[in-house]
């Protein structure tokens, strides 16, 4: 009489023991490429908000510069064109606005327009204003107040001043202003009157260093800003 053999169908403790191992391999290699790949996520989501909150903070200031100066003192008659009315269009400091001073001069030199302080007069639609842009430690301050033709522009506009942008951590080598002055024969003396051109840098720390590097990561973004009113 033959015995039949029956199958038990299942695993060794050899088998199970090496599946496991290799899913806890795959598993294992799965989860470390989603926790890399999310940790990169948060990095660029950190430099983005930082690109895009000073790509706007850029925008702003290319608009101020481009009304600086509206409307002129030409476009008012002689009995109307008192100076609260019309924009010159940079305000500085000190002795605004009866001796203009030297934009980065060592003598007689301004303290606004400076690499890191400006203030320009536009009319906005509710007069003229004098809008200031000023870095105050890593904080890009702005304010906005009535231009008053009896008031030093710097001290005027100090209590408006707001935070506008956050982590600027631009270096002595990159000022935040730089400007150039109208072309002509002989070349005009380099007083805010005659500033033409401003040329912007910001240099932007991103608000939460990288989960990956455990480092801040900086942006750098550069604008150009031409006045198109003319001069006083």
């Amino acid at each position: 009489m033959k015995k039949q053999k029956h199958s038990t169908g299942g695993f060794s403790l050899v088998e199970l023991l090496v599946g496991t191992i290799l899913f806890t391999i795959i598993a294992g290699a799965v989860f470390s490429l989603l926790f890399s790949a999310q940790l990169r996520y948060q990095g660029e989501s950190n430099v983005t908000e930082a690109f895009h909150q000073a790509n706007i903070a850029i925008d702003q200031i290319v608009r101020d510069i481009h009304s600086a100066g509206y409307p002129p003192k030409s476009s008012f008659q002689p009995s109307a064109a008192y100076p609260e009315n019309y924009a010159l269009p940079f305000a500085w400091s000190p002795s605004y606005p009866g001796t203009p001073c030297m934009v980065g001069g060592s003598v007689g030199g301004c303290v606004v327009p400076g690499n890191n302080d400006l203030i320009v007069e536009a009319d906005t639609g509710v007069g003229v204003q004098w809008i200031r842009y000023s870095l105050k430690n890593s904080t890009l301050m702005r304010a906005v107040k009535r231009k008053a033709p009896s008031q030093d522009p710097v001290s005027y506009t100090d209590d408006a001043l707001v935070p506008y942008l956050e982590n600027v951590v631009n270096p002595d080598t990159a000022p935040l202003f730089l400007y150039r002055f109208d072309s002509t024969t002989p070349p005009p003396p380099q007083q805010p009157s005659f500033i033409r051109e401003v040329n912007i840098t910001l240099v932007v720390q991103s608000a939460r260093p990288d989960p990956q590097t455990h480092a801040f990561r900086t942006i750098t973004l550069t604008g150009q800003a031409v006045r198109f009113n003319p001069n006083q």
